[in-house]
């Protein structure tokens, strides 16, 4: 008779479910990572190009060098990263578009 093992099962089972487990594992894992980034690229395209305001979509303006985004719904103006140093920097040489809004 073979030895057993407090969980009931002999060496040779535990060694294969042992095995088994780390493999469920692993899938499991890689599914939720599948999971997660389907969810952010759902989540990205359901606010891409959206007004953190009020929702409406935006609309890109060209500004000289830079590019605005602009709503129609409740007019805010949102700039990435990077475009607000340009507007001042264009508006310093007093030939760009902050530069104009501020009438200099």
């Amino acid at each position: 008779m073979s030895s057993m093992e407090p969980t009931g099962y002999d060496q040779e089972s535990a060694h294969f479910k042992s095995i088994d487990a780390k493999a469920l594992s692993q899938l499991r894992a890689a599914a939720d990572a599948r999971r997660a980034e389907q969810s952010a690229a759902a989540a990205k395209d359901a606010h891409w190009m959206r007004c953190p305001k009020c929702g409406t979509a935006l609309k890109e303006i060209r500004q000289d060098e830079v590019v605005i985004d602009h709503c129609s719904g409740c007019h805010g103006v949102f700039l990435d990263a990077g475009e607000l140093e340009l507007l001042v920097a264009q508006a310093r040489t007093k030939q760009g578009f902050l530069a104009k809004l501020l009438g200099r």
